[in-house]
């Protein structure tokens, strides 16, 4: 019998080989697989869209994943963050004109770097203090996305900065120890130390997704759509009670409270002002919350020219007729400006020039007793421009519902016509100005320079000065109707 020597260092080779296959064994077995320092790792391969998609309609097309335009689209990646690395993705965005992005991880807090972002082609990440791009030091503007075009997107993160990259192209750079980072709520999912892709209204296709670390820190390449530990209030190793699991992955799990808010926003079927529709319309929908269109009547209804309409002429079809609208339906009604929505002006006694914009009496009373019912049901009613004059010219127990309340109205001209018994053209601000309204100075709430942020709340009324503020309306109807859900 031959007696063979093995020496020290052979010894501790074919140990450590060993070893390294069961662990190998052991992390394939608990679906972990780990990523090689400076090594571009595609996880597209370990992308199930049934498990980690938690908005929108994800499939995987081979080595690609899709979205279809939702609001609020997004889905987990099978990786948890580490201290320093590169998350990058080659997209098409094929429709929509919002955000396409990514969530990253630095300093265990998330943040998202969006590109094309708010219907107003900002980028940059947010939140940073709890701001968002419109506001915070990364936001830079005039950064769209041509549709049908292929891009590359990369975020850097290091040990105290983030970057972002659009075909190498710095956007956006941030000093940072992750402190100050948070996710927005549109964007809130179910694990803390999760990565992910988000696209707003946007059907986009996600070619390569990949990741690489940078300083030999192996990446944790998991399945399944939330981690144990992710669990709030269950330490590292514990399995969750079905009840905790289902509450942290639920894809709705950020948005319960909102998917049960709706408004009605209310337009003419001629001459409405689109942007004073769409604007606070995209707001809202962005927040999550439910939206109806009703109009007198239920017929394509056609915008100012010029008001934002776009190219296809900005037609929209109400979802219902006036006569139609419950209002236990609803928590808040919008009126949308525009010279059209003078139809709805239930105690005016002039008459207008465009004889569209008188209405019918019929129609009138209809919308006096919408609001009527609103205010006894304790909800919010909101007007923006020169709908203001629709609630000016309301009545309740006989008199205006602006009464008495701080109003914001535009300065600019009110449909021609017959006002107090003589041909005129005055400021849209005569109407709640009659009805004994508290007019704010025009531009004068927030920043003095600009009219964007002209929004008064007074109790359940809520006025907007004009279509610059047509964005804030709708951001603000849907912080209050959140913060009291």
């Amino acid at each position: 019998m031959t007696k063979t020597c093995v020496t020290p260092k052979e010894f501790w080779s074919v140990l450590w080989s060993r070893s390294a296959g069961l662990l190998a064994v052991v992390m394939s077995l608990v679906g972990v697989v780990q990523a090689d320092e400076q090594k571009w790792v595609s996880l597209v391969p370990h992308v199930d869209t049934s498990e980690l998609a938690l908005a929108g309609e994800w499939t995987k097309n081979g080595e690609s994943i899709s979205v279809s335009a939702a609001n609020g689209a997004r889905m987990l990646l099978p990786a948890v963050s580490t201290i320093e690395y590169d998350l990058k993705v080659s997209f098409t965005r094929k429709t929509g004109q919002h955000s396409v992005g990514m969530i990253v991880v630095h300093g265990g807090k998330q943040v998202a770097f969006e590109v094309d972002a708010w219907g107003m082609n900002l980028a940059g990440f947010q939140n940073l203090a709890r701001k968002s791009i419109r506001d915070n030091a990364t936001r830079r503007t005039e950064v769209r996305l041509e549709n049908g075009r292929q891009y590359v997107m990369t975020v850097e993160v290091r040990k105290n900065s983030l970057r972002g990259l659009l075909d190498d192209k710095e956007i956006a750079t941030y000093q940072t120890d992750g402190s100050d980072l948070s996710l927005s709520d549109l964007w809130a999912v179910p694990d803390s130390k999760r990565l992910g892709l988000l696209a707003w209204d946007s059907a986009t296709d996600f070619h390569t997704v990949e990741i690489r670390s940078v300083n030999g820190e192996a990446i944790s390449i998991a399945r399944g759509k939330t981690s144990v530990a992710a669990v709030k209030g269950l330490p590292v190793g514990t399995k969750p009670t079905a009840k905790a699991q289902s509450s942290a992955m639920s894809p709705r799990s950020n948005n319960q409270k909102a998917g049960r808010q709706h408004v009605l926003i209310v337009i003419a079927n001629g001459d409405f002002f689109y942007s004073e529709y769409a604007d606070p319309r995209a707001e809202l929908e962005r927040a999550g919350i439910r939206v109806t269109v009703a109009a007198g009547r239920k017929a394509a209804s056609r915008p100012h020219s010029g008001s934002g309409e776009g190219g296809d002429g900005g037609v929209v079809m109400p979802d219902l007729a006036l006569r139609d609208v419950k209002v236990s339906d609803y928590d808040a009604i919008l009126f949308s400006g525009g010279w059209g929505s003078s139809m709805y002006q239930f105690a005016f006694t002039g008459r207008y020039n465009n004889a569209s914009y008188n209405g019918d009496r019929e129609t009138k009373e209809r919308v006096n007793r919408i609001i009527n019912e609103f205010i006894e049901q304790d909800k919010y009613v909101c007007a923006l421009c020169n709908a203001v004059s629709v609630l000016a010219w309301a009545r309740v127990k006989g008199q205006s519902p602006l009464a008495g309340k701080h109003v914001c109205a535009p300065v600019r001209q009110a449909a021609a016509g017959i006002y107090n018994g003589r041909p005129d053209q005055p400021s849209c601000r005569w109407h709640p100005e009659q009805n004994g309204a508290i007019l704010s100075p025009p531009g004068a709430i927030g920043r003095p320079d600009t009219v964007q942020d002209d929004v008064l709340v007074d109790g359940k009324i809520i006025t907007g000065e004009d279509d610059s503020s047509a964005r804030e309306m709708g951001r603000r109807i849907a912080e209050i109707l959140l913060k009291q859900a």
